[in-house]
């Protein structure tokens, strides 16, 4: 049993994909509503059953001004599931949606289906991740924030269709001014078969080096913890793994000084295999995975390095 229809909106349409996947697990149809350059929204036809696309964003726009305009659009099509993003926007957007839509918000979803009577049933993260909640959907609408690279990327498909309904942002006495673009690498941590992550048992920046010559050679990507990324700053924060990182499900993950802490391992634990390499043989990380390797992680990855 499936529901009739999903929408589908997220102000950066790389992520689009990933939340497409949830929606084809949940609904027959899958409605994609995009404010982006229209080659970005064409894009995106291969993952939906339609694009609707409301126009590239007005230049002095904040993408939170077109809500008024994709509340119109939801609430024409009528479905019963929204899905969007983590990003800071989208879950400003999601609360904006909810209240003009009458819709109840379940947030940071890592399950969901279809109860035998035709409810929407989800699983979400709770205390930080130490424990999950099963929640049952009782509004008519209901709007779900979905993290990135919990149900893997939609598989393309045959075309949609692309239909255009132009849109214009509502004023709302705030103008963008300005905008500053981070300079940050991309990474796809999502759709990588391989990586390697690594947490305070790294210690100083120069032990990243060889790892990060370690994961050339074997054809991974880095990620890291929260720490790593957030307090040491040696890694960026889209490599960051963990309850309120990314989710990633590689074919094998590398944990390198990582204890294994419950908010780092729930973004892990869809890995098909995980190692790890750890100096202390106590270190919780031992009790969730499949290889464990005894050690400083800064002497065990140049001796791996060396035997490849």
């Amino acid at each position: 049993m499936k529901l009739k229809k999903a929408v589908v909106f997220s102000e950066n349409p790389a992520a689009v994909p990933g939340l497409c996947a949830v929606a084809a697990a949940l609904a027959d149809e899958i409605v994609v509503l995009a404010v982006a350059a229209k080659g970005a929204a064409e894009a995106l036809l291969p993952y939906a059953s339609k694009v609707i696309w409301l126009g590239d964003q007005a230049e002095g726009s904040m993408i939170e001004d077109y809500v008024p305009a994709l509340a119109e659009r939801i609430l024409a099509l009528a479905p019963r599931l929204v899905l969007t993003g983590t990003s800071s926007r989208d879950r400003c957007i999601s609360a904006r949606l909810a209240v003009r839509l009458g819709a109840g918000v379940i947030t940071d979803i890592s399950g969901a289906r279809i109860g035998d009577d035709g409810t929407l049933i989800m699983t979400r993260s709770v205390y930080g991740g130490t424990a999950s909640a099963t929640v049952r959907a009782a509004a008519a609408i209901t709007v779900a924030v979905v993290p990135e690279g919990v149900f893997g990327e939609a598989a393309a498909g045959a075309a949609g269709r692309f239909t255009e309904s132009p849109a214009a942002p509502e004023k709302n006495g705030i103008e963008r001014l300005s905008v500053d673009v981070r300079q940050e690498e991309r990474v796809n941590l999502s759709a990588a078969k391989r990586v390697i992550g690594v947490g305070r048992g790294l210690g100083a920046g120069k032990n990243l080096a060889p790892v990060e010559a370690f994961a050339s050679k074997i054809g991974a990507e880095l990620a890291c913890t929260r720490p790593i990324a957030e307090e040491e700053a040696l890694m960026a924060k889209n490599r960051y793994v963990g309850v309120s990182g990314l989710s990633i499900r590689p074919d094998v993950y590398i944990a390198c000084g990582i204890s294994g802490q419950v908010q780092h391992m729930v973004g892990v634990n869809a890995s098909r295999v995980i190692i790890a390499v750890n100096k202390d043989a106590k270190a919780a990380i031992f009790q969730n995975c499949d290889y464990g390797i005894v050690g400083d992680m800064n002497k065990i990855i140049p001796a791996l390095d060396e035997l490849l």
